[in-house]
């Protein structure tokens, strides 16, 4: 099996999500927090999940694998390796076993992405989640209008004004290219 862009995007988000305290092990998969957020706010993020209790942490790790799983949904087609790759976060999401069996349920059904904004709450992780949304948005090669309503709607959910949206976009926009 050929690896495409897709998988590329979620690969290297692996990694990056991991290094933010999203994901349990740190698979050193190539990041864009460097050019999106900045190492030192990445190392911020993780350094506040320390700092959260099991509940809280569970929370914010849900809350991100729910965002793309609804982001890889957003354009109404979700590829068989699309599908992998999100049972493969979910796996490496360090959550228990029966949320991983209702985040492995959503990948094919996804649930309402209902309060996001009240379940992912620290700034950092809203961009980097931001980001995340466009960069799965492009993997494919084209933005769908439901993909870019999506990403709009979340930066405004997430309070991200619209320069700094714009920002996130050209600065995945400017690397894919």
């Amino acid at each position: 099996m050929t690896i495409t862009a897709a998988q590329r995007a979620m690969t290297g988000w692996l990694g990056l999500l991991a290094r933010g305290g999203v994901l349990q092990d740190g698979a050193g998969a190539k990041a864009v927090a460097s050019f999106v957020v900045g190492e030192e706010r990445v190392g911020e993020l993780a350094a506040w999940f320390g700092t959260q209790d099991v509940e809280a942490a569970r929370r914010e790790r849900r809350a991100a694998v729910e965002l793309c799983i609804w982001m890889a949904h957003a354009d109404r087609e979700v590829s068989p390796e699309e599908r992998l790759l999100l049972r493969q976060l979910v796996a490496r999401s360090g959550l228990d076993e029966d949320t991983q069996d209702e985040l492995v349920h959503a990948v094919h059904h996804p649930a309402p992405i209902d309060r996001i904004e009240q379940r992912l709450t620290h700034p950092v992780l809203r961009e980097l989640m931001l980001a995340l949304a466009w960069e799965l948005a492009m993997a494919d090669g084209r933005i769908d209008g439901a993909e870019l309503a999506l990403y709009t709607s979340l930066a405004d959910r997430f309070g991200i004004d619209p320069e700094r949206a714009t920002e996130i976009r050209g600065a995945l926009d400017e690397q894919i290219v």
